[in-house]
């Protein structure tokens, strides 16, 4: 019987040989350029809607660290900074006199949590990654024009102070938390032994609805359609590898 559990023993340490020496702890720095969307762009009860451009630039930067349990599975946490949002032009139902223009801008930290899956050669190995992203918002900004000047009239409704819908701050309107799904597909590199780069692609959609509670207001129809942050972009990134066995 102790023959036969030390034989057992034994060949469980020579196969968790190989899987240990795939282990590997790593720091890296990334970018990201990305086109965002805003769905269903809160115009504050207005009684028109505004036309969305076809790309709004943004980008994000983040710092991370990483965790392959063995060659094909691992974790990754990052921590960056995020700025998203939306442009939009004038509403082809308003007078041919009056032209609005709005530039959304949301400003977040970004903390997403993703599981990594990786199968490939030596040198080159495909990943999919993919899980939730936490958005906590910093500030958020508008540049909202009516003819060229600030849109001044006010936000209908009744409120505590005089609220401008053209207001160039507006951090209050939004909720400060939201949650993403995100999926990554990319190809890591390695260029030394403790050296590798990466690049892909990158999409996510907001599952929470980013209006602040007060600011959930109905469109021109009289409906409310809750808004949504989308986004999708390419990613870049540089790290540094930390074997956790010997090769």
């Amino acid at each position: 019987m102790k023959k036969t559990v030390s034989i057992i023993l034994f060949a469980l340490l020579l196969s968790a040989g190989p899987l240990m020496a795939q282990q590997q702890l790593y720091f890296g720095v990334g970018g990201t350029g990305l086109s965002s969307w805003i769905t269903n762009v809160s115009n504050y009860g207005l009684k028109f809607n505004m036309d969305y451009k076809n790309i709004t630039i943004g980008g994000s930067g983040n710092v991370n660290v990483g965790f392959d349990f063995n060659k094909h599975i691992g974790l990754k946490l990052e921590v960056g900074y995020a700025k998203i949002g939306q442009d939009l032009t004038k509403d082809t139902q308003v007078t041919p006199d009056t032209v609005y223009t709005r530039k959304v801008q949301l400003h977040y930290l970004q903390i997403p949590l993703m599981f990594k899956y990786r199968t490939g050669g030596e040198v080159a190995k495909f990943y999919l990654m993919f899980g939730p992203q936490f958005n906590f918002l910093l500030n958020a900004k508008q540049t909202y024009t009516k003819n060229g000047a600030t849109f001044g009239d006010k936000v209908p409704g009744n409120w505590s102070k005089p609220t401008i819908i053209g207001e160039s701050t507006i951090t209050d309107r939004y909720s400060s938390l939201d949650v993403m799904g995100r999926i990554d597909l990319g190809v890591d590199f390695t260029l030394a032994k403790h050296l590798l780069i990466n690049f892909g692609v990158t999409m996510a959609y907001g599952l929470l609805d980013i209006n602040g509670t007060d600011w959930r207001m109905n469109n021109k129809d009289g409906n409310y359609s809750a808004s949504h942050n989308v986004y999708a972009g390419v990613n870049f990134g540089v790290c540094y590898v930390l074997p956790m066995g010997s090769k």
